[in-house]
């Protein structure tokens, strides 16, 4: 570790003392009213094709600054908030140059009353990551984050709310920077029942850099909130109605206050929906390549959900170069579902012999709170800056279930007594993170930056189950449980960046040691693991010409398993389906390459991964733990396992294209192939098939304050595991009208009109096939209003990323 740390300190200076001519700095100054405008927004951009370089806000002096600009013709773009954009005229740099004072005029004293605004598209590609825009799309009001998440590029969530990117499984899905340490149904959950009105935007970035945790073999999902940017007591009101097959609402508030030296903001959101899951199943059994029966299942659950979701935070500012604040943030929910499952018993000459009907009932409550200090100090004006933070978090969950289950013969007639099993499960995940990094830029563009991470991460999952079958309860020796789990994790990176005339490079090393304990109270077993491992990420960009671009990315990711994916209790789905998690559950690794090309606004990529594991886990270790699993004809249980490898190779494309003034259009396309190599229950999996996923999305803007959305997608299906899934497709569409002075908005659309996008699949084993569909709520229509209040003066926020970015993402894995 010390010998690598050298190597980068090395190449840093060798970089620095590298000679970079043919650069300056550019201060323009910036008036409003016969004075300077402060937190005006600055944007250099190319004389030649208006294509953005840097953006910058002015001082209170009114002045921005940008540094170390190559020698180019520029124009100048000045905005702010109820001002009409400004533009200079074209001017070559040469030299240290500042350029004369622009003016802002007020909005109001436009001619004609024309509104000048700027609106981001719903979909943006930059250098790095993906940016949907959320709070600027019209088909996304009234919907949830997981509705949002589904119609992302890339992004497909599966029959069991399973998140993938472009094809690959271990996302890491962050909420402001922070993982959620939510896992499985509750993580579904919470995204369900989080409004799309009180998210900004979602970030999506494939191939991170050492500063972000290592975890993630197929990239990050970052759900940013809103917090509002302006001076003095301002905030938006929200609300908004959806039906579908069952009815959703939402109602949700944010408030900011901001002065010189203090700044209190804070958010409530409150969502009702009622989901909808129509899981149909076809399963067959085989013994020796010969049918030996199966069961046809009709599965229909209905699941209200209700949350409270709330944020309070400050940031003061006890100078012009250091802050200090905190975060609070509290989720609330209550989940309950009526699940309905039919099944009809079928013999090996696949007549029917007899039914069974279960019904479940949940009452589940889930309680989450995390709490965040952070400090943030700026040396000097070059962008040298030291931030620390520090996390506690502690999530709580109880469930109440109760599972029914008739058995039938064909006439109608009891076929034998009803097997009626209760749960009583609590759960207890509580988290301790705290980071600090330095950030020190150097001559010449270049710059360097390091930071140390520490957290402990503590779980305790207690199952109680009772047969009352007999009307007297009896406790479930084979599925009653206690499982507690601790995980500590120290890490630390370097990061290295310089930019010259045609290129820029920057090289990055992150180490991670974890160890683990857990201990499952039913049988004494216990389970101890520690492993270090280095992560080294680089990075290269070069300017073929001054609209070309070529890069190249590299990067060595762990994809850990999640907490409750560890968790080796066994529930029951119904009496023939049981899911378990598994204790020898490993991480896997993952090399990631992608080399990408822009062209003016088009982007291209292509991407390969290798995630291999040494370890192939089965059944035969989940048998040690629980010996007595019913061992009746025709009975499934699903637990995750370890397959050997995973070969990707994807290619990536983002057109965006302007077709009129008033309509512009963002097509994106993942085109991938997943090839996967191990051996389960069996069964050699050796194969793969291409998949593609398409989409489209069009803003059109109108006279009067009237927009409107227009998306399409399709995905071709592909293969992921031992699971084939067919094609889907989906088309919405959306308006939006500015009211009120343009203060309110209000918003109608309608998510996927023809109830086409509906995950169909086909799972094959030597000794199992089942298919499965499944019908959900993806056709909704919704309308929203949305009201602004308050200043309206521009003021930077700041963006808090805290130190428990992957904790808080596995709890919900």
């Amino acid at each position: 570790m010390k010998i690598l740390i050298t190597i980068l300190l090395s190449a840093t200076v060798l970089f620095a003392a590298a000679q970079d001519n043919g650069r300056a700095k550019i201060t323009a100054l910036v008036n409003s009213n016969q004075q300077a405008a402060e937190n005006a927004t600055v944007e250099l951009r190319k004389a030649k094709d208006s294509s953005l370089v840097k953006i910058a806000l002015t001082d209170k002096s009114g002045a921005a600054v940008f540094e170390h600009i190559r020698f180019d013709q520029y124009i100048i773009k000045v905005s702010g908030v109820n001002f009409v954009p400004q533009y200079s005229k074209a001017f070559v740099l040469s030299a240290d140059l500042q350029l004369p004072a622009m003016n802002l005029q007020p909005a109001a004293t436009q001619l004609s009353g024309v509104t000048v605004s700027s609106r981001k598209p719903f979909i943006q590609k930059l250098s790095d990551r993906i940016v949907v825009n959320v709070e600027n799309s019209i088909v996304s009001a009234g919907s949830s984050a997981m509705d949002v998440l589904e119609r992302s590029p890339g992004v497909n969530v599966d029959q069991n709310d399973n998140i993938t990117l472009r094809g690959k499984s271990g996302v890491i899905v962050m909420v402001d920077g922070k993982p959620t340490p939510m896992t499985g149904s509750d993580l579904a959950n919470y995204l369900k029942g989080l409004p799309s009105s009180a998210i900004e935007r979602i970030d999506i970035i494939t191939n991170p850099s050492a500063k972000y945790d290592a975890a993630g073999n197929s990239g990050i999902i970052d759900i940013r909130m809103k917090k509002d940017q302006r001076l003095g007591v301002n905030g938006t009101f929200t609300t908004g109605y959806g039906q579908g097959v069952y009815p959703k609402a939402n109602i949700g508030s944010t408030f900011n206050y901001r002065n010189k030296k203090v700044n209190i903001f804070g958010n409530y959101n409150y969502a009702y929906r009622i989901g909808l899951n129509h899981l149909l199943l076809d399963r067959n059994f085989y013994e020796n390549g010969t049918y030996n029966g199966g069961d046809l299942k009709d599965n229909y659950s209905k699941s209200p959900v209700s949350s409270n979701t709330a944020r309070l935070g400050m940031d003061f500012f006890p100078s012009k170069k250091t802050i200090i604040g905190f975060v609070v943030n509290g989720n609330f929910n209550h989940y309950t579902r009526d699940n309905d499952n039919s099944s009809i018993v079928l013999n090996p000459q696949k007549q029917a012999t007899s039914t069974f009907r279960s019904y479940a009932t949940n009452n589940d409550h889930a309680n989450n709170s995390v709490a965040n200090i952070n400090f943030k100090h700026r040396f000097d004006s070059t962008g040298k800056e030291l931030t620390a933070d520090a996390d506690y978090g502690v999530y709580n969950s109880t469930s109440l279930t109760v599972n029914a289950t008739s058995y039938y013969k064909l006439d109608g007639t009891l076929l034998q007594p009803a097997y009626i099993l209760d749960g009583d499960q609590n759960g207890k995940l509580s988290f301790k993170t705290a980071k600090v990094d330095y950030v020190n830029p150097l001559s010449k563009g270049s710059k360097w930056e390091t930071g140390l991470k520490t957290s402990y991460v503590s779980s305790d999952n207690d199952a109680k189950f009772f047969d009352v079958s007999n009307g007297t309860p009896q406790n479930d020796v084979n599925k009653t449980n206690h499982f507690l789990y601790k995980e500590y994790n120290n890490a630390g990176y370097i990061n290295f960046s310089k930019e010259f005339k045609q290129f820029d490079v920057q090289l990055g090393l992150r180490g991670e040691h974890t160890k683990i304990s857990t201990e499952q109270k039913v049988g004494n077993v216990k389970f101890d693991s520690s492993y270090f491992q280095l992560f080294p990420s680089a990075f290269f960009n070069y300017k073929l010409k001054e609209d070309q671009t070529l890069g190249l990315s590299v990067s060595r990711r762990i994809d850990r398993p999640g907490y409750s994916q560890l968790n080796p209790f066994l529930f029951l789905i119904d009496v023939t389906t049981y899911a378990t998690g598994n204790t020898y559950l490993l991480p896997q690794l993952t090399w990631s390459y992608e080399l990408s090309y822009t062209l003016k606004n088009l982007n291209f990529s292509v991407s390969y991964s290798h995630t291999k594991d040494d370890q192939n886990i089965t059944l035969a270790r989940f048998k040690e733990v629980f010996p007595n699993i019913p061992s009746a004809d025709n009975v499934t249980v699903q637990i995750p396992i370890n397959l050997k490898s995973s070969d990707y190779f994807g290619l990536s494309l983002s057109t965006p294209i302007k077709i009129t003034k008033w309509w512009n259009m963002v097509n994106n396309g993942n085109i991938y192939y997943q090839k996967y190599n191990g051996n389960f229950s069996g069964t050699t999996l050796n194969n793969g098939k291409p998949a593609a996923d398409i989409r489209t999305n069009n803003t059109f803007t109108f006279k009067k304050g009237w927009t409107a959305e227009l998306n399409a997608n399709l995905n071709t299906g592909g293969q992921y595991g031992f699971m084939v899934l067919d094609p889907q497709w989906g088309i919405a569409t959306g308006v939006q009208k500015l009211i009120l002075k343009n203060k309110g908005t209000l918003r109608f659309n309608i998510t996927d009109i023809f109830w086409t996008n509906l995950p169909k699949a086909v799972i094959t084993y030597n000794n199992y096939v089942e298919k499965w569909h499944a019908y959900r709520e993806t056709r909704v229509a919704n309308l929203t209003f949305s009201y602004r209040f308050g200043n309206n003066k521009v003021q930077a926020a700041r963006r808090r990323t805290t130190a428990s970015e992957e904790e808080r993402q596995r709890a919900g894995n």
